[in-house]
């Protein structure tokens, strides 16, 4: 029986989440199923879906606990259905918090494998998080560490299932980053000799910008050959040019705002690093492996299952500039020990490709169906 697939998705930006949709509908196509991205309407989802022709539609999303949105979903499954087996049932992915909740409210009125994803590695309580969790058919958590959390918010062991975000390694071994490295530094007038340290992230509190700007302080006071180019957008966006100037790091932090070309910008640097406090998984850490990068992170959430310290990075303490920077100081100074640590990450990233994501989800997806009791 064909799989009918809708993945909800409320976000108005596209990050690392955003991303893993599309990643996972993308190798599921080619899976045998039939997929739908239900975004918001003239959102950057839309349009990414559009390019890589998947099929979408639009909810207005208006608030978590929406009744009309849930009510435009569950009328245009329920038509999207009319056209498929008359016995299959659709399957409701939710990839966000917000559109746990919507599911769950359609829920009242089709029948349909609720499947809930959880990224993010904040508390689960109260009674949101039994409705829109413990009532879902499973829960997918993208790290162990979220799965400790999922577990002490009261939700079954059984109904989850940890399957870790992904890229799509063809991708990564097809694009160059040289042409991207050379234009980086044209355009910010910088030398040939330039240490390129990145990050991937949104300017938001949980990523902790200012950790990262403070440890690009100290970094910069020894080896003023380090330049830190922060690609992302967030509400301290203000708040993280206000510290560089601060600290007088102008000439060595780059802000470079949304980042389209992920890929080549990664493969364009010598290190990445990750300064969170909180993090589901770290998706933008696989990339980073998956373009054969040292990377640094803290120990926050699932980061330290990606980085395997002294392998293929150091993990260091979150809220702590000091560590973070002797990290990226020790990375700085030592060639051989980067070459080292890139291709052990290269090696790391081929366990989260984008086709076995879609393979593990698909057998989730196979069980649930196979014990589903109609609600």
């Amino acid at each position: 029986m064909k799989k009918i697939i809708f993945h909800l998705d409320d976000s108005k930006n596209f990050r690392g989440g955003e991303r893993q949709v599309l990643y996972l509908a993308s190798e599921l196509e080619k899976l045998g199923c039939r997929n739908f991205v239900v975004c918001r309407k003239n959102s950057l989802l839309e349009k990414e879906a559009g390019e890589r022709r998947l099929e979408s539609f639009d909810i207005p999303y208006f608030s978590e606990w929406d009744p009309v949105s849930a009510l435009l979903l569950a009328l245009e499954i329920k038509q999207k259905m009319k056209a498929f087996d008359a016995d299959a049932l659709p399957i409701i992915h939710s990839h966000t918090g917000h559109t746990a909740a919507t599911a769950w409210l359609a829920g009242f009125l089709l029948d349909g494998v609720r499947i809930a994803h959880r990224r993010v590695d904040f508390p689960v309580s109260g009674r949101s998080a039994v409705l829109k969790y413990a009532k879902a058919d499973a829960v997918i958590a993208v790290s162990e560490a979220i799965k400790k959390i999922l577990l002490a918010g009261g939700i079954s062991e059984k109904k989850i299932a940890v399957i870790p975000s992904s890229v799509n390694l063809a991708d990564f071994e097809s694009s160059a980053g040289e042409d991207y490295r050379n234009r980086l530094l044209a355009n910010l007038k910088l030398g040939a000799d330039s240490m390129l340290i990145g990050s991937l992230m949104a300017l938001v509190p949980h990523k902790d910008p200012l950790n990262l700007v403070k440890a690009a302080k100290r970094t910069v006071s020894a080896r003023p050959e380090c330049h830190f180019l922060l690609a992302g957008e967030g509400h301290l966006l203000d708040e993280a040019k206000t510290a560089v100037k601060t600290l007088s790091l102008e000439n060595n932090f780059h802000f470079l705002g949304y980042c389209r070309e992920n890929i080549e910008f990664l493969k364009g640097l010598d290190i990445f690093v990750l300064s969170s406090r909180e993090e589901g998984l770290g998706s933008s850490i696989i990339e980073a492996m998956a373009a054969g990068l040292p990377v640094v992170g803290t120990d926050a959430g699932g980061i330290p299952e990606l980085i395997q310290n002294n392998f293929n990075g150091f993990i260091t303490p979150r809220e702590s500039p000091e560590p973070l920077a002797d990290a990226l100081l020790k990375l700085a100074g030592d060639a051989e020990l980067r070459r080292r640590f890139s291709a052990n990450s290269l090696a790391r990233s081929r366990d989260y490709s984008s086709v076995k994501m879609a393979q593990e989800t698909l057998k989730l997806y196979e069980k649930t169906l196979e014990n589903f009791k109609p609600r």
